[in-house]
């Protein structure tokens, strides 16, 4: 019990020092990138639930590998919500790159030219199914595990997602 309480009090004082999400009026940019198992490109405008959460990691970023474990109990936690969690990974080499992405399964997003633009990784986009962006945000909450549901909870909360 108390172990989560310092968990929720971590994750305030993220939210309180991220202050939430930047929301902006905009679309989703118009970039198509491959995945690990498909080499054609995807485009990342459509989303197919009502609420996406894209998320951009680089392999050289410390904050994108400490936050690895995370992103993946969060991908599951999501989809049993309905929300589908995309993962690109870029800014690298090929060779860096595919292999990050391979950490987080063959449908993970490969844009190693950097064709998708970002301010900063891990950058966190929050899009409709038409494809506005609703929220984004540069940085990710350092939360130790185990994760709880709760806890779960509590990061989805942060992007406005349920």
């Amino acid at each position: 019990m108390i172990h989560d309480l310092r968990r929720f009090v971590a994750i305030g004082i993220f939210a309180s020092a991220f202050g939430g999400c930047s929301s902006r009026v905009s679309s989703f940019p118009d970039v198509k990138l491959p995945t690990i198992e498909e080499s054609q490109a995807v485009s990342l405008g459509h989303c197919p639930t009502p609420k996406c959460l894209t998320v951009y990691i680089a392999p050289w970023c410390g904050y994108c590998r400490a936050s690895s474990e995370l992103l993946r109990a969060l991908r599951v936690f999501l989809t049993a919500k309905n929300v589908t969690m995309r993962i690109v990974v870029g800014m690298d080499q090929s060779a860096s790159v595919v292999d990050y992405a391979r950490e987080f399964g063959a449908d993970t997003f490969l844009d190693p030219s950097g064709d998708f633009k970002v301010n900063g990784v891990p950058h966190f986009i929050v899009s409709d199914a038409s494809g506005r962006i609703l929220k984004d945000s540069a940085g990710a909450p350092l939360v130790p595990p185990p994760w709880s549901d709760a806890i779960l909870a509590q990061v989805a909360s942060l992007y406005g997602l349920p």
